[in-house]
């Protein structure tokens, strides 16, 4: 066929083209909705393991709500204090002194490095790390102790 579609050819070329093209369009359609089907039809594996563990939504949610706070703290990204949801890390954070308290807040939030959280506190650069590694260990301390 040329470009005004004019008979050129034999008309079984021309039938065997167009068989062809018809036949590749529906295989094309075919593959691509069983795609579309299969991908709705499948779960992901933490939707699979929650339904054989049995763990109920209320819990898987609450702990896709800590894996994107990971994900955001180690892209540099950290809360504020009236943003934290886990009653138990607030707590436990509660329950450090104030000097510690200060010292996260000042490295996580505020993100001060520890010869300049030295210098804010008056304190050498090895007693500011001493104080803030020992309260990051408290913390992870009180947060296993169910």
């Amino acid at each position: 066929m040329n470009k005004n579609n004019k008979f050129t050819g034999s008309d079984v070329k021309n039938k065997f083209t167009a068989y062809l093209l018809s036949s590749i369009r529906g295989k094309r359609s075919y593959y691509l909705k069983k795609k579309i089907r299969t991908a709705n039809a499948e779960i992901s594996v933490d939707e699979f393991m929650q339904a054989e563990m049995g763990i109920p939504f209320e819990e898987s949610l609450e702990q896709r709500q800590k894996e994107e706070l990971l994900f955001q703290e180690a892209e540099g990204v950290y809360p504020e204090w009236d943003e934290l949801t886990d009653q138990k890390l607030v707590r436990s954070l509660l329950r450090l002194s104030e000097e510690e308290r200060k010292l996260i807040y000042q490295h996580v939030f505020e993100g001060r490095t520890f010869p300049e959280m030295g210098l804010m506190n008056c304190h050498p650069t090895y007693r500011i790390k001493g104080i803030y590694f020992y309260a990051i260990r408290k913390v992870r301390k009180m947060m296993e102790g169910r």
